[in-house]
Protein backbone atom coordinates (compact mmCIF):
# COMPACT_ATOMS: atom_id res chain seq x y z
CA UNK A 1 0.00 0.00 0.00
CA UNK A 2 1.36 3.43 -0.95
CA UNK A 3 2.16 6.08 1.66
CA UNK A 4 -0.66 8.24 0.30
CA UNK A 5 -3.12 5.38 0.75
CA UNK A 6 -1.93 4.72 4.29
CA UNK A 7 -2.16 8.38 5.19
CA UNK A 8 -5.68 8.42 3.78
CA UNK A 9 -6.59 5.40 5.90
CA UNK A 10 -5.22 7.07 9.01
CA UNK A 11 -7.18 10.22 8.22
CA UNK A 12 -10.34 8.14 7.84
CA UNK A 13 -9.70 6.63 11.29
CA UNK A 14 -9.20 10.12 12.73
CA UNK A 15 -12.41 11.40 11.20
CA UNK A 16 -14.35 8.41 12.51
CA UNK A 17 -12.92 8.77 16.04
CA UNK A 18 -15.70 11.03 17.43
CA UNK A 19 -18.29 8.39 16.60
CA UNK A 20 -16.14 5.64 18.07
CA UNK A 21 -15.58 7.65 21.23
CA UNK A 22 -19.22 8.67 21.76
CA UNK A 23 -19.60 5.80 24.18
CA UNK A 24 -21.83 7.42 26.84
CA UNK A 25 -25.42 6.98 25.73
CA UNK A 26 -28.11 9.63 26.29
CA UNK A 27 -25.23 11.79 27.50
CA UNK A 28 -27.25 15.03 27.57
CA UNK A 29 -30.54 13.43 28.70
CA UNK A 30 -32.13 14.79 25.54
CA UNK A 31 -34.42 11.76 25.30
CA UNK A 32 -36.28 13.43 28.17
CA UNK A 33 -35.78 10.37 30.33
CA UNK A 34 -33.05 8.26 31.96
CA UNK A 35 -32.63 5.76 29.13
CA UNK A 36 -29.23 3.98 29.24
CA UNK A 37 -28.59 5.10 32.84
CA UNK A 38 -28.92 3.13 36.08
CA UNK A 39 -30.27 5.15 39.00
CA UNK A 40 -31.90 5.15 42.42
CA UNK A 41 -35.56 4.84 41.56
CA UNK A 42 -37.74 7.70 42.76
CA UNK A 43 -34.87 10.09 43.49
CA UNK A 44 -33.42 10.83 40.04
CA UNK A 45 -35.37 12.58 37.31
CA UNK A 46 -34.82 14.44 34.05
CA UNK A 47 -35.88 18.09 34.31
CA UNK A 48 -35.75 21.34 32.37
CA UNK A 49 -35.24 23.55 35.44
CA UNK A 50 -34.03 23.33 39.04
CA UNK A 51 -33.97 25.88 41.84
CA UNK A 52 -31.81 26.31 44.90
CA UNK A 53 -33.04 26.17 48.50
CA UNK A 54 -34.47 29.70 48.25
CA UNK A 55 -36.73 28.60 45.41
CA UNK A 56 -34.62 30.54 42.93
CA UNK A 57 -35.97 33.84 44.17
CA UNK A 58 -34.18 37.19 44.17
CA UNK A 59 -31.87 38.55 45.34
CA UNK A 60 -29.76 35.50 46.28
CA UNK A 61 -31.55 32.59 44.63
CA UNK A 62 -30.55 30.87 41.43
CA UNK A 63 -32.56 28.98 38.84
CA UNK A 64 -30.67 26.35 36.85
CA UNK A 65 -31.35 25.51 33.20
CA UNK A 66 -29.66 22.92 31.00
CA UNK A 67 -26.11 23.77 29.93
CA UNK A 68 -26.84 22.22 26.50
CA UNK A 69 -30.12 21.15 24.94
CA UNK A 70 -33.29 21.23 27.01
CA UNK A 71 -32.85 18.60 29.71
CA UNK A 72 -30.55 17.58 32.55
CA UNK A 73 -30.56 15.09 35.42
CA UNK A 74 -31.44 16.08 38.99
CA UNK A 75 -30.48 13.72 41.83
CA UNK A 76 -32.22 14.27 45.16
CA UNK A 77 -30.75 12.87 48.36
CA UNK A 78 -33.00 10.13 49.70
CA UNK A 79 -34.60 10.12 53.14
CA UNK A 80 -32.25 7.48 54.57
CA UNK A 81 -29.41 9.32 56.26
CA UNK A 82 -25.99 8.42 54.90
CA UNK A 83 -27.28 6.56 51.82
CA UNK A 84 -26.30 7.92 48.42
CA UNK A 85 -28.78 8.50 45.63
CA UNK A 86 -26.87 7.23 42.59
CA UNK A 87 -26.80 7.76 38.83
CA UNK A 88 -24.28 5.79 36.78
CA UNK A 89 -23.45 4.28 33.41
CA UNK A 90 -20.67 1.96 32.21
CA UNK A 91 -18.91 3.04 29.00
CA UNK A 92 -16.02 1.91 26.83
CA UNK A 93 -13.25 4.01 25.31
CA UNK A 94 -11.81 2.76 22.04
CA UNK A 95 -9.00 5.32 22.25
CA UNK A 96 -7.31 7.34 24.96
CA UNK A 97 -9.56 10.31 25.77
CA UNK A 98 -10.95 12.58 28.47
CA UNK A 99 -14.43 12.61 29.96
CA UNK A 100 -16.15 16.00 30.31
CA UNK A 101 -19.44 16.94 31.98
CA UNK A 102 -21.24 19.71 33.88
CA UNK A 103 -22.28 19.39 37.53
CA UNK A 104 -23.78 21.59 40.25
CA UNK A 105 -24.53 21.00 43.94
CA UNK A 106 -27.53 22.55 45.70
CA UNK A 107 -27.39 22.30 49.49
CA UNK A 108 -30.88 22.21 50.94
CA UNK A 109 -29.59 21.54 54.44
CA UNK A 110 -27.57 23.44 57.05
CA UNK A 111 -24.72 22.53 59.37
CA UNK A 112 -24.19 20.31 61.26
CA UNK A 113 -26.11 18.27 58.62
CA UNK A 114 -23.29 18.20 56.10
CA UNK A 115 -24.96 16.73 53.00
CA UNK A 116 -22.46 15.94 50.27
CA UNK A 117 -22.18 14.98 46.60
CA UNK A 118 -19.56 13.65 44.21
CA UNK A 119 -18.90 12.66 40.61
CA UNK A 120 -16.24 10.11 39.73
CA UNK A 121 -15.03 7.91 36.88
CA UNK A 122 -13.57 4.53 37.75
CA UNK A 123 -12.42 1.22 36.35
CA UNK A 124 -10.66 -1.86 37.69
CA UNK A 125 -7.49 0.23 37.99
CA UNK A 126 -8.72 3.85 38.08
CA UNK A 127 -10.72 5.91 40.56
CA UNK A 128 -10.73 9.60 39.64
CA UNK A 129 -13.00 11.96 41.59
CA UNK A 130 -14.03 14.82 39.31
CA UNK A 131 -16.29 16.78 41.66
CA UNK A 132 -17.05 17.01 45.36
CA UNK A 133 -19.18 19.47 47.29
CA UNK A 134 -20.94 19.62 50.66
CA UNK A 135 -22.76 22.02 52.94
CA UNK A 136 -19.45 23.01 54.52
CA UNK A 137 -18.03 24.11 51.16
CA UNK A 138 -21.07 26.09 49.93
CA UNK A 139 -22.56 27.27 53.24
CA UNK A 140 -25.95 26.63 54.79
CA UNK A 141 -28.45 26.09 51.95
CA UNK A 142 -25.89 27.42 49.49
CA UNK A 143 -24.97 26.09 46.07
CA UNK A 144 -22.31 25.95 43.40
CA UNK A 145 -22.89 27.22 39.88
CA UNK A 146 -22.68 24.84 36.97
CA UNK A 147 -19.08 23.60 36.88
CA UNK A 148 -17.42 22.12 33.80
CA UNK A 149 -15.45 19.03 34.78
CA UNK A 150 -12.73 17.19 32.89
CA UNK A 151 -11.05 13.93 33.76
CA UNK A 152 -7.40 13.21 33.25
CA UNK A 153 -6.48 11.31 30.11
CA UNK A 154 -8.12 7.89 30.29
CA UNK A 155 -6.58 4.92 28.51
CA UNK A 156 -8.67 2.78 26.19
CA UNK A 157 -10.80 0.42 28.25
CA UNK A 158 -13.98 -0.04 30.27
CA UNK A 159 -15.13 2.57 32.82
CA UNK A 160 -18.09 3.64 34.92
CA UNK A 161 -19.27 7.24 35.32
CA UNK A 162 -20.97 7.59 38.72
CA UNK A 163 -22.65 10.50 40.53
CA UNK A 164 -24.10 10.52 44.04
CA UNK A 165 -25.67 12.79 46.66
CA UNK A 166 -26.75 11.99 50.24
CA UNK A 167 -28.30 13.36 53.40
CA UNK A 168 -26.20 13.36 56.54
CA UNK A 169 -28.03 12.55 59.79
CA UNK A 170 -31.26 14.12 58.61
CA UNK A 171 -34.20 12.19 57.20
CA UNK A 172 -36.40 15.24 56.56
CA UNK A 173 -37.10 15.34 52.81
CA UNK A 174 -37.54 19.12 52.93
CA UNK A 175 -33.79 19.33 53.50
CA UNK A 176 -32.70 16.87 50.79
CA UNK A 177 -29.79 18.32 48.84
CA UNK A 178 -29.51 18.05 45.04
CA UNK A 179 -26.86 17.18 42.47
CA UNK A 180 -27.32 18.29 38.85
CA UNK A 181 -25.62 16.57 35.87
CA UNK A 182 -25.58 17.57 32.20
CA UNK A 183 -23.62 17.60 28.94
CA UNK A 184 -21.53 14.45 29.36
CA UNK A 185 -19.05 14.19 26.49
CA UNK A 186 -16.02 12.19 25.42
CA UNK A 187 -13.19 14.46 24.25
CA UNK A 188 -11.42 12.76 21.35
CA UNK A 189 -7.60 12.67 21.22
CA UNK A 190 -5.90 16.00 20.66
CA UNK A 191 -5.05 16.99 17.05
CA UNK A 192 -1.35 16.55 17.86
CA UNK A 193 -2.02 12.87 18.60
CA UNK A 194 -3.66 12.35 15.24
CA UNK A 195 -0.84 14.25 13.52
CA UNK A 196 1.68 11.85 15.04
CA UNK A 197 -0.42 8.90 13.90
CA UNK A 198 -0.57 10.29 10.37
CA UNK A 199 3.20 10.80 10.34
CA UNK A 200 3.66 7.27 11.60
CA UNK A 201 1.46 5.82 8.88
CA UNK A 202 3.20 7.97 6.30
CA UNK A 203 6.59 6.74 7.45
CA UNK A 204 5.39 3.14 7.30
CA UNK A 205 4.14 3.72 3.77
CA UNK A 206 7.52 5.09 2.75
CA UNK A 207 9.27 2.03 4.15
CA UNK A 208 6.90 -0.30 2.27
CA UNK A 209 7.41 1.61 -0.96
CA UNK A 210 11.21 1.48 -0.64
CA UNK A 211 11.02 -2.23 0.13
CA UNK A 212 8.85 -2.79 -2.94
CA UNK A 213 11.25 -0.78 -5.13
CA UNK A 214 14.18 -2.83 -3.82
CA UNK A 215 12.36 -6.06 -4.68
CA UNK A 216 11.69 -4.84 -8.26
CA UNK A 217 15.36 -3.82 -8.69
CA UNK A 218 16.51 -7.24 -7.52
Amino acid sequence: MHAKSLAGAALAVALSAPAAQAAVLNAGFETGDLSAWTYTDGYVEVVTEAVDATGGGAPFGETFAATEGDFFAELTAGPEAGTYTLLFQPFTLAFSARLNLDAAFLAYDYLPYDDDAYVRVFSATTNEVLFTANVTSVGDQGHTSWTRLASGKLAAGDYVLEAGVRNIDDGDSDYSSRLLIDNVAIAVPEPATWALMLLGFGGLGGMLRRHRTAQVAA
